[in-house]
Parts: C-alpha cells; structure tokens; sequence
C-alpha cells in the first residue's frame, strides 16, 4: 500500500493501479486499496472503470456479511428464528430477509456510484453534441 501511494506521488498511475489491483485479489475486503483506485480512476476521468471498482467493492462487501451471517445462523439456529422475527417487527430486514443497515463503506461507495453515472451520463451527452 505504501509503494502504491509513492507511486501515485511520482505520477506513475499505471504501476499503483496494478498493486492496488493485486491488494484487493488477495484481500477482497480492503477497504483502503478500493478507495484509492476509486480517485484514480475520478481524476483521470475513467468514470466507467471507477464504476466496475465500486460494484466490485460493493459485492465483495455484501458477500462477506451474507456469509457471516450465514455462518452464525447454522451455528445458532433457535436463536436466529427469534432474531429474525424480532428484527422484521423492527423494521431491520426488508421483504427479502436482508438486514437494511448497510457498513458504512458501502454507503459511501453508492453515493460515489451516483456520481459517477452523473459524470458518465454528462460525459456521454457532450460527446453527442
């Protein structure tokens, strides 16, 4: 991570995508490699590669919290029915079971996702003209 960001510092964009890529393939959830290819790519103006980054991010993120939560309903099944039951009355799961609270990295990553289309959508509309 640290190369990367001295890489960045030199201007050499290309090399720190490449560790950065390599940081999140062997650890899907760090958050900080994601953040950091997400501002590469917005100041270079690659809105489309910023977006596959941030789906990225977004499904490896919600992948992990599906399993854990898949993981501790087998390990505590009676418990899980109450749990459930109790979070639906509270409004905590939508129609589908999935908790609707989201980690906080995914929320940042949707609205930058909405920028991003936004910035995609006027960089399109302009080519048009």
């Amino acid at each position: 991570m640290t190369k990367a960001r001295e890489l960045e510092r030199e201007g050499d964009m290309s090399a720190a995508v490449k560790i950065y890529k390599s940081i999140i393939q062997t650890d899907p959830l760090h958050s900080a490699a994601y953040n950091r290819l997400m501002i590469i790519y917005r100041r270079q103006k690659q809105y489309r590669d910023e977006l596959v980054v941030i789906k990225q991010g977004i499904d490896a993120y919600e992948k992990d919290l599906w399993d854990d939560q898949m993981a501790w309903k087998k390990a505590n099944r009676r418990s899980a029915t109450v749990s459930r039951s109790l979070a639906k009355s509270l409004g905590l799961l939508d129609d589908k079971g999935r908790p609707t609270y989201e980690d906080p990295h995914i929320n940042t990553w949707r609205k930058r996702e909405a920028v991003a289309r936004r910035k995609l959508d006027t960089e399109k509309k302009k080519r048009s003209e």
